[in-house]
This record gives C-alpha cells, structure tokens and sequence, in this order.
C-alpha cells in the first residue's frame, strides 16, 4: 500500500467512525465529494490546505491523519 492509498484509507476510517457520509464531510469540510472520494481510493496527492480542512472537519489533529496502522 502506498502513501495516498494509506492517508486515503484512514480518512475513510475517521470518516467511517464519526458515522459521516462522504457528502456529509464534504459539505462540512467546503471540498467536493467526488474530491473526498478519490482521496479515500488512494488516487489523489492531497494539498496542506485540503490536509488541514479535513482535520478540522474530522475534529482530529493533523497528526492523527498520519497515524497509519501497519
């Protein structure tokens, strides 16, 4: 698994825990959902500025989204 492929995958985990639907983040984050998607399928390399909204949005810190389980 790959860097985007890991980061997408604990998005969708924190996604997923918070019971949050992708257009629910979307909306809450200001990012669209198609965007969201292709993060949480490892297909997209994500900015500092998108890094950021997701954090606060998740209510994680940015840490947090770099915590991968191995």
């Amino acid at each position: 698994m790959n860097l985007k492929e890991k980061f997408g995958h604990k998005i969708k985990s924190l996604r997923e825990n918070k019971q949050y639907s992708i257009e629910y983040l979307a909306n809450i984050a200001n990012i669209d959902r198609t965007y969201i998607s292709d993060i949480e399928k490892g297909k997209r390399n994500v900015s500092l500025l998108i890094i950021e909204k997701l954090s606060k949005a998740l209510e994680v810190n940015i840490q947090e989204l770099f915590n991968y389980e191995e």
